[in-house]
């Protein structure tokens, strides 16, 4: 269904644009009556009433080709649109005032008649539709990606408005100088060297114009593609003009700009160095930006925990220098990790030896118990090869691992000055306690009731004891994985 383009316009808006119509045609009377050797003969009412009316029928084709031209297509901007519709009413309306004149004054020189409809072509049409043309501009900014739709080229635009303002003062002067020659009886020798020297100027001014207008397009697109790289991921755009001016600065914003992001993108990957990077990134989306500070507390949230700890800590720690104590619990730490992330867990803190991590805080795990039970078995087999490296060195680490999964809260502890991203519960006192007994003669990966549940159907476990924890009230059943289902899930 076809729409009313001139909803587009407000009131006000259509007030100015036939504010430029009157000018027009202000100007037509001044001009007809101060320089028009006939058309000055006729009496001032008779030469306004005239104008008055063409202008008046100017406002009303306006209005009315605003009001049912269609909508722009894709290719097309609005405000493009409606400029071009504009041009099209002055156009219309010269030949208007053209025809009329020469129907009523046919004894008038042919001449008389066209400067008649000048004021509606080159001031109307070239001048004056260019400002309506930055006023549509205004009233419809483009919604869409410049960088999707680019629908407009600033070279084109620029070579546009240099053809209408060099051209139309010359063909301005160049009809003085027809006038000269045709009534007054000038030289038409002169007529010949300005009409040369107009031609000249022109296409000379309008190389230059292009050529300005090239090079202004290729500075933009560079602009627009060094965008383009920051858009897509690449922070390094090293975006550049040929130009010491505002697209300069544009392009020092851009580079500005991308260093800003590499470097949002180097504490996001030191700050997950302290914390969980799915913590870290969470962090910096959610408070790191203007206005935002982070929020106390935390929310209930149904996870799997993991607990695991080094046995024996204390005497390899008085047996091995502090430096070569680092070494080897942060090799150890390393590999834990490593098992933790691959099966999709988080490591919420370490505890002198003791790592505590949970399972379920981030999207794509299916079943975090199940993934919780396989990081502990990975974690198994890592310490199993990490001491076969250790054992040059004659070391060997044992570790013992619990899991239990229930409510716990998960969110920021402390205070504003300092945070700290963690989970707290019954729950995870749970796991630390199963933690405890998984140590000889028990296996070393224990996990509970609730954890075994959970796996059912998916893993092959056994039941190693029924004991009361302490913290706990009712005798808690301790599992661990069947001697096939190990091999499977080392596998």
């Amino acid at each position: 269904m076809t729409t009313s383009f001139a909803t587009r316009f407000p009131l006000k808006v259509r007030l100015a644009l036939h504010g430029g119509t009157l000018l027009v045609g202000a100007f037509t009377y001044l001009y007809a009556r101060l320089v028009c050797t006939y058309i000055c003969s006729l009496s001032p009412p008779v030469l306004l009433s005239t104008v008055l009316g063409l202008s008046g029928v100017h406002m009303l084709l306006r209005e009315a080709v605003f009001r049912f031209a269609p909508e722009p297509d894709a290719s097309r901007t609005p405000a493009r649109h409606a400029y071009l519709l504009s041009v099209g009413t002055w156009v219309v309306m010269g030949f208007a005032a053209f025809t009329l004149h020469l129907l009523l004054y046919r004894d008038f020189p042919f001449f008389s008649h066209v400067k008649l409809a000048v004021g509606y072509w080159l001031l109307g049409g070239g001048i004056v539709a260019q400002v309506e043309y930055l006023l549509f501009e205004q009233l419809h900014p483009s919604t869409s990606s410049p960088v999707a739709q680019l629908r407009e080229r600033l070279g084109h635009r620029l070579m546009e408005g240099y053809v209408v303002f060099t051209t139309i003062p010359v063909l301005v002067l160049m009809l003085v100088l027809v006038r000269m020659v045709g009534e007054f009886h000038g030289s038409r020798q002169t007529l010949m060297e300005a009409s040369i020297l107009a031609v000249l100027i022109t296409a000379a001014a309008l190389v230059a114009a292009m050529a300005y207008g090239t090079s202004l397009r290729r500075d933009s697109e560079k602009l627009l593609e060094a965008v383009r790289r920051v858009g897509s991921g690449d922070l390094h755009p090293a975006a550049s003009t040929s130009r010491p001016d505002e697209l300069g600065l544009i392009a020092l914003g851009i580079n500005d700009m991308a260093d800003g992001l590499r470097l949002r993108e180097r504490i996001r990957e030191a700050f997950g160095r302290f914390v969980s990077p799915q913590v870290a990134n969470e962090f910096i989306e959610n408070y790191a930006r203007p206005g935002r500070t982070a929020e106390l507390g935390g929310r209930r949230r149904d996870m799997v925990l993991l607990f695991s700890d080094l046995r024996d800590f204390t005497p390899l720690s008085e047996s091995l220098s502090p430096e070569d104590l680092i070494e080897v619990l942060n090799g150890y730490f390393g590999e834990m990790v490593a098992a933790i992330q691959k099966h999709g867990g988080m490591v919420d803190k370490f505890i002198g030896d003791a790592v505590l991590a949970v399972f379920g805080l981030t999207e794509g795990t299916d079943n975090p118990a199940a993934a919780a039970v396989a990081a502990a078995r990975e974690m198994q087999q890592r310490l199993k090869d990490y001491n076969t490296r250790l054992a040059g060195r004659g070391l060997h680490l044992q570790a013992g691992i619990g899991v239990h999964a229930g409510e716990v809260v998960a969110g920021y502890l402390g205070c504003a000055e300092r945070l700290e991203f963690t989970v707290i519960g019954h729950a995870v006192n749970v796991a630390a306690r199963i933690e405890s007994r998984a140590r000889e003669p028990l296996p070393s990966l224990l996990f509970s009731d609730e954890v075994a549940r959970r796996v059912a159907g998916r893993l092959d476990v056994r039941e190693v004891e029924s004991v009361t924890l302490k913290g706990v009230a009712e005798p808690m059943r301790l599992f661990t994985l069947a001697r096939g289902a190990e091999d499977s899930q080392a596998a």
